[in-house]
C-alpha cells in the first residue's frame, strides 16, 4: 500500500510554491470573521497535526481560544460547548470528518472545511446543505500515500498565508522551504548514530512547548507506519515520575529532546540530567518565532521518521495493511454514535437561537419560546409584502467575499425579484466603494429601481445617481479628540478618512478590542450626555453613528415614496440583529428577519434558516420563498420551515 515515502519528501519545494499561487484571501477573511469566538479545528489522522498547527496559528493572530481536536472528541464537545468548526480534509472523504460535519449541521453551527480537491464528498456536502463554507483547493502532485507528507504541508502553509499574509509567508516560511535547506536537513538527521538501537523499548519523545506539533506528528507517523513504540511528554510533565523508567540498570527507551532555540536551556539541562545509559539526541527546531517553529517541527518530523526508517530498513509509506486495519478504518462513526439523529424543526431551531441555546440537537426547547415563532412566522406567511430592505455584508454577500463583486448567482435572485414588481433597497455601512460595486453588478436598466442607503443611512440615493461624498458631521471632531487621547491613539487615522456624514468608523484588530472600544465609547457618549448617539459593532470595527444616522431612515424613505407601512408591508433582511450589531435598529421593529445572529426580543428578528445556514445562503432562501400576489408579494412557507 501506499507509494515511497522518501520520494514524497522530495516534492516539498514543489508544495511551498503550489501554495504560493493559490488564492486564499477569502479563506483569511473568512477566518478574520470568527476572531473573538471559540474555533474548534477538527483533523483525523495525519489532518491532526495540521489542526494542531492551525489552531496554534489562530491564537497567535486572533488571540482566541481554539482547541484542535479529533472528530471524536469533537462529537464529545458538541455535549458541552457551541464552537464554530473548521474541518481539515486533503481529499475530503474521511468518514470521521464527514460525521463530524453532520454533526455540525445538527448542532446548528458555523462551520467551513478545508480541502485539497476540489470535488470531494465533503465539498458535495457543503454545497448540498450549505450548512458549511468549503474553501476547496486543488492539488495538483499525485495524492499521499500511506502517510501524510505533502497534503499536510500544504494544509498548514495555506492556513500560515491566510491568518499571517504573503509578507510573512515569503519573509519567514520562505527560507524553512529552500530546497537546499530541505536537502541537507534531510542529510543531518540520516547522519544520527544509532537510530538503529531503537528498539523494543521504544522512543521517548520529550518537547518542549514550542516543540509539542514535532511530537504530535512524529508520533503519528512512527505509529501508523509501526516502526517503534513511541511515548510523548513535554520536559516538565516528565519530570513528574515519567523518568523512571530510565532509571533501572535494564533496557530503557532512547529519548529525542526537541526544543525552539528560545527553550533550549530547559531542554540542555533536563538532557544533562538523563542517566548515562540512556540513549539520546538533542534536536534543536529552526525558527525564531513559534509559528515558524511549528512549520519547521512538521518537516523536521517527516525528516525524522524517514531517518528512523532507513536505519530500519523500512519504507513507512508502503506498509501491510492487514484485513482488520481496513475494517477500522472503514467503520462508521457517525451510524455508532448517532444511530437516530433527531432534527428539530425551523420553529424549534428558531427558538434555539433567541435562547442562544446550542450543543446537540435533541434538547428540549422552551415551548413558549416556539410558540412566539410560530406567531411571528404566521405574521410575516400573512404579510401582503411590497419592498424589502436588506444589509449588505453578511445579507447579500458572505462577510469574507465584501472585497469581491456579489456573486453573480445572488445578484440574479434579486434583479428577479424587481423585474417582478418587488422594490429593494440596500442598508450599509459602506459608502462609495459599494456605489461603484453594485453599480458594476447589476444591469444599468435596473439601477434606477434600486435605493441604496451608505454610512448606515446617512445618505440615501438610487442606484442611478452620482455618488456625492457627505462632509462628516463635525461633532464627531471632539469624541475623535476622546480617542486620540486614550490606547486607541494608535487607531488615530485623520477624522477625515473615517467619518462620513453621521457615521464614524474603526476597525480594529480583533473582536475582544472591538468589544472594549465599543463599551468605553458608550460610557463616554453617557458621561457627555450626548442623547441619541449610538455605537454598533460588525465584526472587527465600530459604527458610531449621530442622532440622524439610521438604517431605519432607508426604510422610511422607502415607506414615503411609496406609501407604505413600514411595519407591515416592508421586509427587513440583515445578519447582525443581536443588541450591539449593527442590524439591531434595523430588524428591531416590523417585518425583520435575520440571516445570522438575533436578539432577545420575541417580536421581531427572527432567523428561520436551515440548521448550520448562515449568511447568504439564508438570505437567498427567504427571497426565494417571495412570490407575487394581488400587487404585493407573499412569503411561501417553505422560506421558513423549508420542505
Amino acid at each position: 500500500m501506499g507509494k515511497p515515502y522518501s520520494a514524497e519528501l522530495d516534492g516539498f519545494a514543489s508544495t511551498y510554491q503550489w501554495v504560493r499561487q493559490q488564492a486564499v484571501h477569502s479563506l483569511g477573511h473568512f477566518l478574520n470573521r470568527w476572531s473573538g469566538d471559540h474555533v474548534a479545528v477538527v483533523g483525523s489522522g495525519g489532518s491532526f497535526s495540521a489542526a494542531m498547527v492551525i489552531s496554534l496559528f489562530r491564537e497567535l493572530v486572533h488571540h482566541s481560544p481554539t482547541a484542535a481536536v479529533t472528530p471524536l472528541e469533537f462529537d464529545a464537545l458538541l455535549r458541552r460547548l457551541a464552537p464554530r468548526a473548521l474541518l481539515l480534509s486533503a481529499e475530503g472523504k474521511n468518514r470521521d470528518i464527514l460525521g463530524a460535519a453532520e454533526s455540525a449541521q445538527s448542532s446548528d453551527l458555523a462551520a467551513a472545511a478545508l480541502t485539497l480537491t476540489l470535488a470531494n464528498p465533503l465539498v458535495e456536502f457543503a454545497q448540498t446543505h450549505a450548512s458549511i463554507r468549503a474553501f476547496a483547493f486543488q492539488m495538483d502532485w499525485a495524492k499521499d500515500g500511506y502517510l501524510a507528507t505533502n497534503s499536510l504541508i500544504a494544509t498548514v502553509l495555506l492556513g500560515y498565508r491566510a491568518l499571517f499574509g504573503d509578507g510573512d509567508f515569503d519573509a519567514k516560511v520562505g527560507p524553512l522551504m529552500e530546497r537546499q535547506r530541505l536537502t541537507a536537513r534531510r542529510a543531518y538527521f540520516h547522519s544520527w548514530k544509532g537510530l538503529s538501537r531503537i528498539g523494543g523499548q521504544g522512543l521517548l519523545v520529550l518537547f518542549s512547548a514550542q516543540a509539542k506539533t514535532f511530537a504530535i506528528d512524529l508520533e503519528s507517523k512512527l505509529a501508523e507506519a509501526a516502526l517503534v513504540s513511541v511515548q510523548i511528554a513535554d520536559l516538565r510533565q516528565f519530570a513528574h515520575g515519567r523518568h523512571l523508567q530510565l532509571a533501572g540498570p535494564g533496557a530503557s527507551p532512547s529519548v529525542l529532546l526537541v526544543t525552539s532555540t528560545e527553550e533550549a536551556t530547559l531542554a540542555r539541562a533536563t538532557e544533562a540530567l538523563l542517566p548515562e545509559h540512556v540513549h539520546r539526541w538533542l534536536l534543536e527546531l529552526d525558527g525564531t518565532r513559534e509559528q515558524d517553529v511549528a512549520v519547521a517541527g512538521l518537516l523536521d518530523a517527516m525528516f525524522v521518521t524517514e531517518a528512523i526508517a532507513d536505519s530500519r530498513g523500512i519504507d513507512p509509506g508502503q506498509p501491510v495493511v492487514p484485513p482488520f486495519g481496513r475494517a477500522l478504518h472503514a467503520v462508521d462513526s457517525a451510524a455508532s454514535l448517532h444511530p437516530i439523529r433527531r432534527t428539530h424543526t425551523r420553529l424549534e431551531l428558531a427558538a434555539r437561537r433567541k435562547i442562544g441555546s446550542h450543543g446537540p440537537i435533541g434538547h428540549t426547547v422552551d415551548v413558549e419560546i416556539v410558540e412566539a415563532a410560530t406567531t411571528f412566522a404566521n405574521r410575516l406567511l400573512s404579510a401582503n409584502i411590497k419592498a424589502v430592505v436588506c444589509d449588505f455584508d453578511g445579507t447579500l454577500c458572505r462577510a469574507e467575499n465584501r472585497f469581491d463583486r456579489m456573486a453573480s448567482i445572488h445578484v440574479e435572485q434579486v434583479s428577479s425579484l424587481l423585474r417582478q414588481g418587488l422594490s429593494v433597497a440596500i442598508a450599509t455601512g459602506r459608502g462609495g466603494s459599494l456605489h461603484t460595486e453594485l453599480r458594476g453588478s447589476f444591469d444599468e436598466e435596473l439601477h434606477a429601481s434600486i435605493l441604496v442607503g451608505y454610512y448606515s443611512g446617512g445618505l440615501i440615493s438610487k442606484l442611478d445617481d452620482d455618488f456625492s461624498q457627505p462632509t462628516f458631521n463635525p461633532a464627531f471632531e471632539d469624541l475623535w479628540s476622546w480617542l486620540r487621547a486614550s490606547v486607541y491613539a494608535q487607531h488615530g487615522r485623520p477624522l477625515s478618512e473615517v467619518a462620513r456624514g453621521g457615521q464614524l468608523s474603526i476597525r480594529l484588530h480583533s473582536a475582544a478590542e472591538c468589544a472594549r472600544l465599543l463599551g468605553a465609547v458608550r460610557q463616554w457618549l453617557e458621561r457627555e450626555e450626548w442623547l441619541g448617539w449610538r455605537v454598533f459593532s460588525s465584526g472587527h470595527s465600530i459604527d458610531i453613528l449621530d442622532p440622524s444616522t439610521s438604517k431605519r431612515n432607508v426604510v422610511a424613505r422607502l415607506a414615503n415614496s411609496l406609501h407604505l407601512d413600514p411595519l407591515t408591508e416592508i421586509l427587513r433582511i440583515g445578519d447582525s440583529g443581536q443588541e450591539t450589531g449593527n442590524d439591531y435598529e434595523l430588524l428591531g421593529e416590523g417585518l425583520s428577519l435575520s440571516c445570522e445572529r438575533v436578539s432577545v426580543d420575541l417580536g421581531s428578528c427572527w432567523n428561520f434558516g436551515a440548521a448550520g445556514n448562515n449568511q447568504v445562503d439564508v438570505t437567498s432562501a427567504y427571497l426565494r420563498g417571495l412570490t407575487p400576489h394581488e400587487r404585493a408579494f407573499r412569503l411561501l412557507p417553505v422560506a421558513l420551515f423549508g420542505s
